[in-house]
């Protein structure tokens, strides 16, 4: 399958999470039959126009390398058209290279709302079935995966919890920015791998990059009203702890974490968050996930 992924041009919206490891999981499956068009200057190591600091999350996880650039960018025999943006960012639409999918254009809508703005699109806050909406979520480049080791671990819980995952207010857009602990990627993992939770919570949206780093940092998600999120949201049907309490959340700990030591309970916990983000919440599963959609969609026109 060979693929034109439209990305973002504008300069100061380069960091939309959905975009960017959706890219690098098609990357890293398709190689040079996933052409990004414009050249994403950032997954190349280029932030000469778009400083990584100023990036959403100070490009952590998603920018930590630099994907593998393609020697052959001909707009040829090219199967599908994906805009990696729906209508967000000033977002160019390309009606000359739309021509070129032999089997139709395709839009990521990555908004934090439900609201349906293109079809036939992989939609991330997906709360109902639609036709031609598809389920998809932010994926995690499978190199940021850590072992797992609770000998490690020398606290309850992480230093990032959102304000309102430990029930304090609900901080969101720029101003999340003057919450940032860590400055450099390596110490914000550090943490995570040294703690035995997580706490997540609903941000803009249900789905949060924070979730898939949680995990791959080897602590245990455990997430703010998780129970409430529609079925079909994302992320769908991870194995986490859900809490809505504060009491709730000490029975867990208390429960998972006895005499600072793990129970068996919470390494079974662990073993099955790990297993679910290998099978799903990697940017190469998510990529794979795309593909066997589009495949499907090949095969019946």
């Amino acid at each position: 399958m060979r693929i034109i992924y439209i990305t973002t041009s504008d300069p100061k919206s380069q960091g939309d999470y959905q975009e960017v490891s959706t890219l690098v999981g098609l990357r890293k499956v398709l190689g040079g039959d996933c052409i990004d068009y414009p050249r994403k200057k950032i997954m190349y190591g280029d932030f000469s126009e778009s400083p990584k600091n100023e990036l959403h999350g100070w490009g952590f996880s998603l920018l930590a390398e630099p994907i593998e650039d393609i020697e052959n960018r001909e707009l040829s025999d090219i199967d599908f058209v994906l805009y990696g943006v729906t209508d967000a960012y000033g977002v160019k639409n390309y009606p000359e290279i739309d021509r070129l999918a032999k089997y139709g254009v395709w839009y990521l809508d990555g908004h934090d709302h439900s609201n349906i703005s293109k079809t036939p699109c992989f939609k991330r806050e997906l709360f109902s079935e639609q036709e031609n909406v598809y389920p998809i979520g932010f994926g995690i480049p499978s190199h940021r995966i850590r072992p797992i080791n609770v000998r490690q671990k020398t606290q309850i819980f992480a230093q990032t919890a959102p304000p309102y995952a430990l029930f304090g207010p609900q901080i969101l857009g720029p101003a999340a920015r003057n919450l940032y602990v860590f400055s450099e990627e390596n110490d914000y993992y550090n943490d995570i791998q040294s703690s035995f939770f997580g706490l997540t919570c609903m941000k803009g949206g249900w789905d949060s990059l924070r979730h898939y780093e949680i995990m791959a940092g080897g602590a245990y998600l455990l997430f703010r009203d998780y129970d409430k999120k529609p079925k079909t949201c994302s992320p769908v049907n991870i194995p986490c702890g859900s809490y809505s309490s504060k009491e709730e959340l000490k029975h867990i700990v208390n429960q998972l974490i006895v005499n600072n030591k793990p129970t068996d309970l919470y390494l079974e916990g662990l073993k099955n968050q790990r297993e679910w983000l290998l099978k799903y919440g990697t940017a190469e599963a998510r990529a794979k996930q795309i593909i066997e959609t589009l495949s499907t969609r090949k095969q019946n026109d």
